[in-house]
Order: C-alpha cells, then sequence, then structure tokens
C-alpha cells in the first residue's frame, strides 16, 4: 500500500497522517507527506522576505513539514514540496509515486472548513485513486460500507471488510435507495404490473444483497434502507457510531456526478467520521 498524506500543518492534518500511517504499517507499505506551498500573493503579504528566494521558501516548509511530521508519526516518511495549486499537486504527485490512496483532512485551511468546494472537493472528484477523507471520531467498532449493487461498487465492501479486521470492528454493508426504486425493480424482475407497494419489493432487495456479500465470501451485517442514499448512508453511520464509512465511485479519474459519484461526495461533505472513496481497482 503506497499512501499519499496531503497537509496544510492544520490539526486536521494531525488526523490525516495518522490514519495514513495505519494504513501503511506493514513492512511493504510506503508513506509519503505532500505539502503544497502558499500562493505568491500570500507569501508577499506575509512573508516578503522570502518572496523573492523560492529555494528559501521551499526549504522553510519543507522542514516545518518534517518537525511537524516527526511530532506526530516520527521519521517514517518521504516529504514532497510543491508549488503548484494545491488540489493539482497533490492530484499529479499522487501520480507520480504512484500511490494507492490519498488521505486528506476534512478541515483546516486547505479542507472543508466552511464550504465544501476547496481542495477535498477537488482531489475527490479528480484523483485517479482512492481518497481517505479524514475526521476525528471516537472509534466504537463499526465500519460502514455502502453499496448500489453494481459492478463498480464492489470493491468498497472488499476494502472496508478489509478495513473492519485491520481495525478489529464489526461490518456492515447497507444498501439504501427510495421506495419506488425498490417496487420499480422488483416489478422489473418479476415482469408484473403493480399499482401498490409490497414489502416484497423490499425483501427482494435484502435477498440481493445478502447474495452479494455472499458472493465476495465476506461477513457482514446487510442492511437495506429506504431513504435517499445519501441521506440514508450518513444517517445510519451517525446511529452506528461508525468509525469509517466507505462508498465506491464509478469511474477511475473521478467522481461520476449523476451516480454513486454525487452519493460519495455527499456523503464525504456530511458524514460524522471518516470517509473512504474507493477507486475501481483499488488495493483493499
Amino acid at each position: 500500500m503506497r499512501v499519499l498524506v496531503a497537509t496544510d500543518l492544520s490539526d486536521a492534518a494531525d488526523v490525516a497522517l495518522r490514519e495514513g500511517a495505519a494504513l501503511a504499517a506493514g513492512a511493504t507499505d510506503a508513506l509519503a507527506v505532500i505539502h503544497a506551498l502558499p500562493p505568491l500573493s500570500f507569501v508577499k503579504m506575509w512573508l516578503p522576505q522570502l518572496a523573492d528566494d523560492p529555494a528559501k521558501l521551499s526549504e522553510r516548509a519543507a522542514r516545518a513539514v518534517r518537525e511537524w511530521m516527526r511530532g506526530v508519526v516520527g521519521d517514517r516518511a518521504e516529504v514532497f514540496i510543491d508549488d503548484a495549486i494545491d488540489y493539482a499537486a497533490i492530484i499529479r504527485r499522487a501520480e507520480e509515486w504512484k500511490a494507492d490512496v490519498i488521505v486528506i483532512g476534512s478541515h483546516g485551511l486547505s479542507g472543508l472548513a466552511r464550504v465544501f468546494g476547496g481542495v477535498v472537493e477537488r482531489v475527490l472528484r479528480h484523483a485517479h485513486c482512492s481518497v481517505l477523507v479524514t475526521r476525528p471520531s471516537v472509534p466504537r467498532g463499526w465500519v460502514l460500507a455502502a453499496t448500489d449493487l453494481s459492478d463498480p461498487s464492489l470493491p468498497a465492501i472488499v476494502t472496508a471488510a478489509a478495513e473492519a479486521r485491520r481495525r478489529g470492528a464489526q461490518l456492515e454493508v447497507t444498501h439504501a435507495q427510495g421506495f419506488l426504486d425498490v417496487e420499480a425493480k422488483y416489478l422489473l424482475a418479476l415482469g408484473t404490473p403493480s399499482v401498490t407497494p409490497t414489502p416484497m419489493a423490499f425483501d427482494a432487495a435484502t435477498r440481493e444483497l445478502a447474495d452479494c456479500v455472499a458472493r465476495l465470501h465476506i461477513r457482514a451485517t446487510c442492511k437495506v434502507i429506504d431513504r435517499p442514499e445519501a441521506v440514508a448512508i450518513v444517517g445510519e453511520a451517525e446511529a452506528l457510531g461508525a468509525e469509517l464509512v466507505v462508498v465506491g465511485a464509478r469511474g477511475r479519474t473521478g467522481l461520476d456526478l449523476l451516480s454513486l459519484g454525487s452519493v460519495a461526495e455527499k456523503v464525504a461533505r456530511t458524514a460524522p467520521c471518516s470517509v473512504l472513496v474507493v477507486r475501481p481497482g483499488a488495493r483493499a
């Protein structure tokens, strides 16, 4: 596992670094930290003595990152300092370094602080690898995996199972959709007309979810929720006290904003805990 942690040296970055270090704890794993330098206009305003000396600015930033990293996890990570726009630097470095996952804090100077429209959102949309958006939360022994039962969403279940084992947690796999969607799928399978909702439709979705998890040879609690997907996933994470939510992204190069991708984005924005968005083909 190759784990790249993006940092702005905020408190939220401490959480990201610790979670990233935990992911890359194996003997063959690799951990790296990237810090993007602030815009030149910011440097000229607050650090005018460094504005005309990029090498000095980069050296000072690298020293600050190493000191911060040493205080959180020790000297075990490679450090990159980039001078591009934050999200572009993170994505480019992840591709060049062949990262399996990018870890980034959900709040702070480069996070979701007040408006989810900055670096985290752009990394989620454009990264070619999986993305872990971290939040501080109390471990309560549950990992929640969300699936729409499509093939691209299945790697998220496998990854969630691996995370549950690593954390010593229980796994719940949830499939959420409005009742009309459940009814429509059930009727399509039967090829019979119906004008009134029936519990059989919900039962059919429940069986399909259980069969899906069984085919993956994963032990988990299965639950179908009759609510819109993002609302249901976040609500279930809150009810469980989940320490991690795992969702799948449709495409290899960005979220499909018309399907599961938009759900992943909404969950990453509003979940009470860390959220791992898994790309197809990602390593568990």
